[in-house]
């Protein structure tokens, strides 16, 4: 296939921003594995893409997509070769900070296999450990574990040791060396024990320090969780569609916002949006576990967010009493209890606390973070306490006890019909047959539905409006 046959491939369906057009990546991967010369004309488009130009739509994040359906059909000169054009992008994305765009890219490159270590290692000694793809690049040494290369393995597990004994010598910091510990760990590589020791006395850092020991329990097989899977290792729809609603979804929601609608309650969801990007794209938050990194986004807007509205304070105001509003009695009212949000919503704060202190110059956050620090036992006992429970919590629990799914709206409305012939009738029981009321003459219930504002919150509690969200089939927009 040359270049006059690839006219016939859909090239307009990659140029598009409504949705994912997955049955055009399938076929470019299928033409992929098939033509070599298709993937420079794909990486042009990336190139279009990240750089704004007309034509590109959103290529930079579907492209990436392409590549890691094909990765199982490809040779491995194919892999060698596409990995290392990722690996360059992941680079070029980090100057730009464009954090969701490093994963999408880490990810595709990640399924190539160990193939792409060697480029993997040549862009970490050219890379700064400034540049944002620092930790994204250290991220593909795990893919060590999955080669029996031992030449292989010796240059990755040199590049980690290299890496620490610098760190250990005071020579680089603490962070720039956690994902070169880990990979160690995967790798057990016992013999760098004291290594991993001396560098976790030698700490300053708290956040540091628990990272690395995280790293020496799975070298000694102590580790009390399971590690979540890197994002290569999961289905390309697990990790494309969510990255790329945060991209452009939420762009065309803040579009959709009219000059009227722009309150209190908008400004404030901006506001922690604002803050939330900063955060994520912050050290800290890229030192943190993956499983927090991956809820910290959400938790972390809900958090300012309910802060702005509910007791008008911004995260610079924050003391011991404001973090016992949030933590001990708001937040567990709207979290739910079966997604793990609670269990993980103390150490994402205390992570966000010593980021307003050390990087955002708000003194005695520190403190704060260490106050709050055994505080997840409360959090869980608040959170599972139906007592606690706000409305809308209520609803979805039970929604979700019943088996519900609170994304179809027909479903959800039939249950919220439900709930009120119950509560008709649980109030007509209250009163004795027959008798009468002396103070005021009975007022009745009508039964009705609520019709939901398009632009309000959606009752399901996700923060998006309602006609992005559960009402969005009542329009021909595209699911999300």
């Amino acid at each position: 296939m040359g270049r006059e046959s690839h006219a016939s491939l859909p090239w307009d369906q990659l140029s598009r921003r409504d949705n994912i057009p997955w049955s055009a990546l399938h076929t470019f991967a299928n033409a992929v594995v098939a033509d070599r010369e298709l993937t420079t004309r794909l990486f042009e488009l990336y190139d279009r893409a990240y750089e704004n130009l007309p034509g590109g739509g959103a290529a930079d994040l579907l492209v990436p997509g392409v590549f890691a359906l094909a990765a199982q059909d490809l040779d491995e000169p194919m892999r060698q070769e596409i990995g290392s054009l990722l690996i360059e992008r992941i680079a070029q994305a980090g100057q730009d900070d464009d954090f969701s765009l490093m994963e999408v890219l880490t990810a595709a490159a990640g399924t190539m296999g160990p193939a792409i270590l060697p480029a993997a290692l040549d862009a970490i000694r050219r890379e700064p450990n400034t540049n944002e793809a620092w930790p994204f690049l250290w991220d593909l040494t795990l893919l060590a574990a999955k080669t029996d290369d031992q030449e292989l393995r010796g240059r990755v597990i040199r590049a980690c040791v290299e890496q620490l004994e610098c760190i250990e010598k005071g020579q680089a910091d603490s962070a720039d060396g956690i994902q070169a510990a880990w990979t160690l760990a995967t790798l057990k590589c016992t013999e760098y024990t004291d290594l991993i020791q001396q560098i976790i006395a030698k700490s300053k850092d708290p956040r540091d320090m628990g990272d690395y020991d995280d790293a020496l329990q799975l070298l000694q097989d102590r580790l009390d969780f399971v590690p979540a899977p890197q994002l290569w290792e999961e289905p390309v729809e697990e990790w494309l569609i969510p990255r790329y609603e945060d991209v452009y979804k939420w762009a065309d929601e803040e579009d959709d916002y009219e000059e009227d609608e722009f309150d209190e309650d908008n400004r404030a969801k901006a506001d922690a949006r604002l803050m939330v990007a900063e955060f994520c794209k912050s050290a800290v938050a890229k030192a943190m576990p993956r499983e927090l990194r991956n809820k910290a986004p959400f938790l972390v807007q809900e958090l300012i967010y309910n802060s702005l509205v509910q007791l008008g304070l911004s995260p610079h105001q924050w003391d011991e009493s404001a973090m016992r509003e949030l933590l001990l009695d708001i937040m567990p009212r709207k979290l739910l209890t079966n997604f793990g949000d609670l269990e993980v919503l103390v150490p994402i704060t205390e992570a966000l606390l010593y980021w307003l202190h050390f990087e955002g110059g708000m003194t005695g956050k520190d403190a704060l973070a260490r106050t709050i620090h055994d505080w997840t036992d409360q959090v869980v006992a608040a959170g599972t306490d139906r007592k606690n429970w706000g409305p809308n919590k209520q609803f979805m629990m039970e929604a979700l006890e019943t088996g519900l799914d609170p994304m179809d709206p027909q479903r959800v409305q039939a249950f919220q019909d439900e709930l009120l012939r119950e509560t008709d009738k649980a109030l007509a029981d209250l009163t004795p047959q027959g008798k009468k009321q002396q103070d005021e003459p009975p007022i009745p219930i009508v039964e009705h539905r609520t019709k939901i504002a398009r632009n309000a919150p959606c009752p399901c509690g996700s923060g998006r409006k309602y006609k992005k969200c559960c009402g969005r089939s009542e329009t021909s927009a595209s699911a999300d």
